[in-house]
């Protein structure tokens, strides 16, 4: 609201203090609308931390309420130097014994040395398959087929070939080596003994196994050496050979994954003999997930406790007292703990089983004395917590897939929560057009009120000068 400042010019009528007096009262019904846009702000900041707060017990809840988050599996092996392992929530517990008597490798082939490496090797083509190869016999690998690489002036250096055959898709990895005797093309082949390689050429030589131009690089293991076997081996393709129990195994790569069920193994060393390998519950994971669970509901209930509370000497109420909206929360959290869960036990099946007790405060508290013997054998913890709901049967529904029900509806566009958002947000739109209309009045009320008086201040001047005159003339003054 716009102010000027005037005081009367003759009469000695300090019209501004007039004025200002005036507008205090004015003001009143303005002042009463910023106070309730401050309220209203201030329960739009309380709301707003709720729904984050619900937010993160729903992220907790969410993922709790997934049953492969109460069977978490982990893999202790006596001697790490000859493997690692990991496991899935498909794994189950035990006590196996793992022996390593050869890794898996891949074949490596290795050409002469090129000086310099941008040497021309030579035109044609090469034809690169992959199989097992015994006692010097290629076989073919089952559904694979030959694939034809052109080496042509474009590409026939050891770096041009090298990227034909990576670009190629055979299953071959090519990389050039340099040495003190130049540059080398160097092949590794598949995975296991089957992923051997033969590698034909037809050399625009016309010799297509000597060892000059582009039959340099063949590798027919039938074929004699500098005779259509001119790559060296220097890495022979084996498959792994293990046992888990004194089962023999074998496996084309270093990581099977299904040589026991939900447990990956990455070998990697050579074994004199058979190394523990222990599947158990991961106790410190399902001890979290109570921990979680307890953590992110007590600190929901505590703010909205505080949201809620009443000071009795009224000065320190709550942003939220006795907003119903928010005083329901906590009536529907706690209405969320009562009671079973049906068909999650033969016997009792509330948090107690947890050793979880609700507080005179509603917080919740864990007893491990309780909770600890549950923690290596976690079912019951998965059907307490994340049991879906059977049929039409709410009751059958886990604590945490309560909860995610509830925080999903809760805070949903249509939820509650929002819909008191959205009310606030409303009353503070139409709170602040009231202040805005409230803002114009008072402008035209100051306007009104200042010409007013600034002409009764005029008159008054004029009536003092016109006394003054008299009294002149009468000889008074």
């Amino acid at each position: 609201m716009a102010s000027i400042s005037s005081t009367g010019v003759g009469s000695g009528l300090d019209v501004n203090t007039i004025v200002t007096q005036l507008m205090s009262v004015e003001q009143r019904p303005l002042t009463l609308l910023q106070t309730t846009a401050s309220g209203i702000q201030t329960k739009l900041s309380a709301f707003g931390t709720l729904q984050g707060q619900i937010a993160s017990l729903g992220d907790v809840v969410t993922r709790i309420a997934d049953p492969s988050a109460w069977n978490p599996m982990r893999v202790d092996l006596g001697d790490s130097s000859v493997a690692t392992a990991t496991a899935t929530t498909a794994a189950s517990a035990g006590a196996h014994s793992l022996e390593v008597e050869q890794l898996a490798k891949s074949q490596v082939l290795a050409s002469g040395p090129f000086l310099p490496a941008t040497k021309p090797v030579g035109t044609g083509k090469l034809t690169i398959e992959l199989g097992t190869t015994t006692n010097g016999v290629f076989a073919p690998r089952d559904g694979s087929s030959p694939v034809p690489i052109t080496i042509d002036s474009s590409n026939q250096t050891l770096a041009g070939i090298r990227d034909a055959i990576n670009a190629s898709k055979a299953g071959v990895t090519a990389s050039i080596v340099t040495g003190s005797g130049g540059a080398q093309l160097v092949l590794r082949g598949g995975d296991g003994a089957a992923g051997s390689m033969r590698i034909l050429v037809a050399d625009d030589d016309n010799d297509d196994t000597n060892a000059a131009g582009l039959s340099q690089l063949a590798y027919d293991p039938a074929a004699g050496a500098a005779a259509g076997r001119n790559l060296t081996q220097t890495q022979q393709a084996q498959d792994a050979k293990f046992s888990i129990d004194g089962v023999a195994l074998t496996s084309a790569t270093n990581t099977p994954s299904d040589a026991l069920q939900g447990v990956t193994i990455t070998l990697k060393g050579e074994t004199g003999g058979p190394v523990a390998l222990n599947v158990a519950v991961e106790t410190t994971a399902v001890r979290k997930n109570i921990n979680d669970f307890v953590n992110a509901y007590n600190a929901l209930n505590t703010l909205v406790r505080n949201q809620t509370q009443a000071d009795p000497t009224g000065k320190a109420n709550g942003a939220l007292q006795a907003d119903s909206t928010a005083v329901s929360l906590l009536n529907q959290m706690r209405a969320l703990l009562q009671g079973q869960v049906i068909g999650a036990a033969s016997t009792s099946s509330s948090l107690s089983v947890a050793g979880i007790a609700i507080q005179r405060d509603g917080s919740l508290q864990v007893t491990d004395a309780k909770l600890t013997p549950l923690l290596s054998d976690p079912a019951q913890l998965a059907k307490l917590f994340a049991q879906p709901q059977a049929g039409t049967d709410a009751g059958s529904r886990g604590f945490a897939v309560r909860f995610k029900a509830w925080a999903k509806a809760l805070t949903g566009d249509a939820g509650a929560l929002q819909s008191r958002l959205d009310g606030l947000k409303r009353s503070q739109s139409d709170n602040q057009k009231r202040q805005d209309a409230e803002n114009d009045r008072l402008a035209r009320k100051e306007a009104a009120l200042r010409a007013q008086y600034q002409a009764l201040d005029t008159q008054m001047t004029t009536l003092n000068q016109r006394m003054a005159q008299m009294k002149s003339a009468l000889g008074l003054s």
